[in-house]
């Protein structure tokens, strides 16, 4: 743990921007999940990113780190990061970006019989992401599309955020 606090270190000292983050609502591609038990949908939790935003119109990259209530109404931990272009828009600024996450969460299979089943596990997703920024606060959208394939089958859903800058 300590090599992995000693690599991040360097980020948070040359960060140009940080971010509390709270994590909004989750719009699934179907109502109900494998249960037929509707989607948790107000995802609340916490996080932090940062980025290193320097000009307009060029790439920046930035990471975040999330705990939050997953959409089965079990914490989770997400770690996510992506390249962006912010523009600048006059009273807001707009990034539209790719972004990727891995995360520790309850995963499921065709085995589990309702959500009291499921082992935690990794888990991870990439997608577009947009976000609009207002002085010192943000909102993030991030749409990660639904994937089958062999055992694997997952619900695409889209994903909002609020931060604010410190």
């Amino acid at each position: 743990m300590k090599y992995i606090i000693l690599l991040l270190f360097p980020f948070f000292v040359f960060a140009n921007e940080q971010r509390i983050l709270l994590s909004g609502i989750t719009l699934h591609e179907h109502d109900h999940d494998r249960f037929d038990v509707a989607y948790n949908e107000v995802n609340y939790g916490l996080g932090y990113e940062y980025s290193f935003f320097k000009a307009y119109n060029e790439l920046y990259f930035a990471t975040n780190v999330l705990l939050l209530k997953d959409s089965f109404e079990n914490p989770q931990l997400a770690i996510g990061m992506g390249h962006a272009y912010r523009f600048n828009m006059e009273k807001v600024d707009v990034a539209i970006g790719l972004s990727g996450f891995v995360g520790v969460k309850k995963i499921y299979t065709d085995a589990d019989l309702n959500r009291n089943g499921g082992q935690y596990g990794l888990n991870g997703g990439v997608g577009p992401t947009t976000t609009v920024y207002y002085e010192n606060l943000s909102f993030n959208f991030v749409y990660v599309p639904g994937i089958k394939y062999k055992d694997l089958d997952t619900t695409g859903f889209l994903y909002t955020y609020f931060g604010y800058r410190f």
